[in-house]
């Protein structure tokens, strides 16, 4: 008997080599080995053997028309952009937004103090260093007309020194939010 592996000639009754190692079958027990399949090594041959699936054949009526209807992709339309309507803002004796409620008297000297203030920094606008700490307190006065800022002494009084007597002497004059 001789090896398969590496030709080697063997005793009958061996099962391994002596040579290589591989172990030996006896003529009469040896089994057909199934065909190897070959693998593919390169990209080619794996692209080469693929076969896309075949669809089926569609069933045909006797007219020779499809009796399965084909469901019609809906059209597409762009979405249409609906603008508001434009409505113009009303406004109250009080705003309803206001942190800080007050009554009509304190609202009209805090409205008077903020004129003050706007005459002031036009009136001053020539100089150009005062405008950096009018300009601010002139926006503080604006809030707290309209109730979003407290009315305070500590205000009031800069006001007073810093800015204009008569708007200091008017918030000092209103009642106080805090």
């Amino acid at each position: 008997m001789y090896c398969t592996s590496c030709g080697a000639q063997m005793a009958d009754q061996a099962k391994f080599c002596t040579n290589c190692g591989a172990a030996l079958r006896a003529a009469d027990a040896v089994e057909p080995e199934p065909e190897a399949v070959v693998q593919p090594t390169t990209t080619d041959d794996i692209f080469a053997s693929y076969q896309p699936p075949v669809a089926p054949e569609p069933q045909l009526d006797s007219y020779g028309v499809d009796p399965v209807p084909v469901a019609a992709q809906p059209e597409y339309s762009q979405p249409a952009y609906v603008q508001p309507t434009y409505t113009q803002p009303t406004y109250q004796e009080a705003t309803p937004a206001a942190l800080y409620p007050m009554t009509d008297t304190d609202r009209t000297l805090r409205l008077i103090a903020f004129i003050f203030c706007i005459v002031c920094l036009i009136a001053c606008c020539w100089a150009v260093i005062p405008l950096a700490w009018m300009i601010p307190m002139t926006v503080r006065s604006w809030g707290i007309y309209k109730g979003t800022k407290p009315n305070t002494v500590g205000f009031d009084v800069c006001m007073l020194i810093f800015f204009s007597l008569v708007s200091g002497i008017l918030l000092l004059c209103s009642n106080k939010d805090s």
